[in-house]
């Protein structure tokens, strides 16, 4: 399904306040990671990397940075796992793409706003959300975070939740 994403973070399109490296060594420190605390960290080094909170809007790296994120969300329980949740779900139908760095090519090459990328992997994802949001074993909020995140999904596009902000 989702590998530790092979991907040229330094020839992504960004503002410059776009961090490729940052980016690049947080994917390095999740693959290599061997401590909950050290991925759920590295969550936050990547999401930073790729988005600006402040402004509350992503850069075209944020797309593949969503691979990443659903790899976490399957493959780390615990505080990872809840940190990408908890990432998926701020995003989701509030923030915007950034002025200038709007769009993104698709896996066929062709145009897809960022938004509407991110928007698309994480459907494309359900099925692992529904392995989360079911798995009883898993006493961490992580279960109520996937349930929440199909709630949205089920509720209509980013675009839709966005316009009734």
């Amino acid at each position: 399904m989702y590998g530790w994403a092979t991907v040229d973070w330094f020839a992504v399109p960004g503002p410059i306040w776009y961090r490729p490296e940052a980016a690049a060594g947080a994917v390095q420190d999740l693959a290599a990671s061997v401590s909950a605390d050290g991925a759920a960290l590295a969550v936050g080094r990547l999401v930073d990397a790729v988005g600006n909170d402040h402004r509350g809007t992503l850069y075209p790296a944020a797309v593949p940075a969503v691979r990443v994120l659903l790899r976490v969300i399957r493959d780390l329980p615990g505080k990872p796992r809840i940190e990408a949740l908890g990432v998926l779900l701020d995003w989701w139908g509030c923030f915007a793409p950034e002025p200038g760095y709007t769009g993104i090519q698709d896996d066929d090459g062709l145009p897809i706003e960022v938004t509407e990328a991110v928007e698309c992997q994480i459907r494309a994802s359900e099925d692992v959300l529904r392995t989360v949001a079911g798995d009883w074993s898993d006493g961490s909020p992580a279960r109520k975070m996937a349930k929440d995140l199909l709630a949205l999904l089920d509720a209509g596009s980013w675009s839709d939740l966005a316009a009734n902000r």
